[in-house]
C-alpha cells in the first residue's frame, strides 16, 4: 500500500497555489472553473477583497519536495450532505498513487465536516479510471453529452419558472423519473437531492405542471442543461428541448442520463452532435461523531444487580 498522504492546505496556501497550477498540467477531473473557485475562496479567507458568498472548499495537496505532485479541489454542495470533487490535477501524465492519496484524503476531510457523500464525474475511457476506483468511488450512472443546436424560436413555452415552493415537487418528480437503483446510490433523501441538484450548477430552472404534480423539470447552467421528465406523452420532451435550444448559451451541452432514452432519441433526431460519455461516481461516507467526555462515577453510587 502506498505511503503517500494528501494534506489539507490552509486558505493562505490555497491562494499561493494559484501561480503553480501551470505545473500541474494533467487534468484528471475538471468539471468547471475550479481554479476560479480556488482563487476566490483563498482571497475570501484572507480578507483581501469583498466577494460574494463562496461555498466551503477543501484543497488537498501531495507534495514532492517544495512543489506539488498532485492537487484536489472539492466544494460543499447545497444542504451540506454532499461534496463535489471539482478538480484533480497531476504534475505527471499518470500518477495513480497520488490520485488514491488525494481521494482518500478528501473523503476523510469531508467526513470530518459532516458530509455523507462525495461525488465526481470523469470521462469514460479515462486512463485514470482504475485509480479513481481504488480511491473508493464507484460509477452508478452514465451521462451522454450532446452539443445543443441553438435556434431563434420565440420564447413561448408550456414551462414556467420554478420557485422555492416547487422544491419538494421537483424531488417527487425525481423519484418518479429516475430508476430506483440510481436513486439509492445518488439521492435517497431530499437533502441528498439538493446536493445533486447543486452539482448540476443550474442558474435557471423551469417546471411543467400537470394535474397530479410536476411532469417535467429543466435546469439550465452556463455550460450544461439537465432534464427530468416523468411522462413523455403530450409533447413534454419536445417542449423541454425547445426551451433548452431557446435559452441556452452559445456552447451549451445537453446532459442525457442513460435511462433517458426518449430524450436522447429526440435530441439525435434534431441533429444534436454527440460529444462523449462520462461517468457519475459517488463514495458514501460514515458519519464521524466525536466521543462525549466521560465523567467518573464513584463505585458506591452504582446499583448492584440483585
Amino acid at each position: 500500500m502506498s505511503e503517500l498522504r494528501a494534506d489539507s492546505l490552509s486558505p493562505i496556501d490555497a491562494a499561493t497555489l494559484w501561480p503553480q497550477l501551470h505545473r500541474l498540467g494533467t487534468e484528471v477531473i475538471a468539471t468547471r472553473s475550479a481554479e476560479n473557485l480556488l482563487l476566490a475562496s483563498g482571497l475570501a479567507a484572507t480578507g483581501l477583497t469583498h466577494l460574494p458568498k463562496v461555498p466551503r472548499t477543501v484543497v488537498l495537496g501531495v507534495k514532492r519536495g517544495l512543489s506539488y505532485r498532485g492537487v484536489l479541489i472539492a466544494r460543499e454542495l447545497a444542504g451540506g450532505a454532499g461534496w463535489e470533487v471539482c478538480s484533480v490535477r497531476l504534475a505527471r501524465d499518470k500518477d495513480d498513487e497520488a490520485i488514491v492519496a488525494l481521494l482518500t484524503g478528501v473523503s476523510r476531510e469531508v467526513a470530518q465536516r459532516g458530509g455523507r457523500t462525495v461525488y465526481l464525474r470523469y470521462a469514460d475511457g479515462s486512463p485514470h479510471a482504475q485509480a479513481l476506483r481504488r480511491g473508493g468511488f464507484y460509477a452508478y450512472r452514465l451521462e451522454r453529452l450532446y452539443a445543443v443546436r441553438l435556434t431563434d424560436k420565440p420564447a413561448e413555452t408550456l414551462f414556467r419558472p420554478a420557485s422555492r415552493a416547487d422544491r419538494h415537487g421537483v424531488f417527487r418528480l425525481y423519484c418518479r423519473a429516475v430508476p430506483e437503483i440510481v436513486r439509492r446510490h445518488e439521492a435517497p433523501t431530499q437533502q441528498d437531492w439538493r446536493a445533486v441538484l447543486d452539482s448540476y450548477d443550474c442558474n435557471k430552472e423551469f417546471v411543467l405542471d400537470r394535474d397530479s404534480g410536476l411532469n417535467a423539470w429543466v435546469g439550465l447552467g452556463e455550460r450544461e442543461a439537465h432534464l427530468l421528465i416523468d411522462n413523455p406523452a403530450g409533447g413534454a420532451v419536445e417542449a423541454a428541448l425547445d426551451l433548452v435550444e431557446t435559452l441556452s448559451g452559445r456552447h451549451a451541452t445537453l446532459v442525457v442520463a442513460e435511462h433517458q432514452g426518449n430524450v436522447e432519441h429526440a435530441a439525435v433526431e434534431r441533429g444534436y452532435t454527440a460529444l462523449g460519455v462520462r461517468l457519475m461516481c459517488a463514495r458514501r461516507l460514515g458519519v464521524m461523531n466525536t466521543l462525549k467526555e466521560v465523567v467518573a462515577v464513584p463505585a458506591e453510587t452504582v446499583p448492584l444487580p440483585q
